[in-house]
C-alpha cells in the first residue's frame, strides 16, 4: 500500500513537472521578449548614469 501511493505519487509528480515545462516552453517566447526589454532598460539607465557622472567630472575640471 505505502510504495503503491508512492509510485503514484511520483508518477503525478512527473506528469505535473512535464506539463510546467511544455507550458513553459509555449509561453517562452513572450517571457524572453519582456526579459530582453527590461535589460535593455536597464542598460540605457547605467549608460545615462555613467554619461551624467563623466559630464559632473569633466566640468569639475577632473579626469574621468
Amino acid at each position: 500500500m505505502r510504495r503503491t501511493l508512492l509510485m503514484v505519487l511520483l508518477a503525478v509528480g512527473a506528469v505535473a513537472g512535464f506539463g510546467a515545462g511544455f507550458a513553459r516552453l509555449h509561453a517562452g517566447r513572450e517571457h524572453f521578449g519582456r526579459r530582453a526589454e527590461f535589460e535593455r532598460r536597464v542598460a540605457d539607465a547605467c549608460t545615462e548614469s555613467a554619461l551624467r557622472v563623466y559630464g559632473q567630472k569633466a566640468s569639475s575640471g577632473t579626469k574621468p
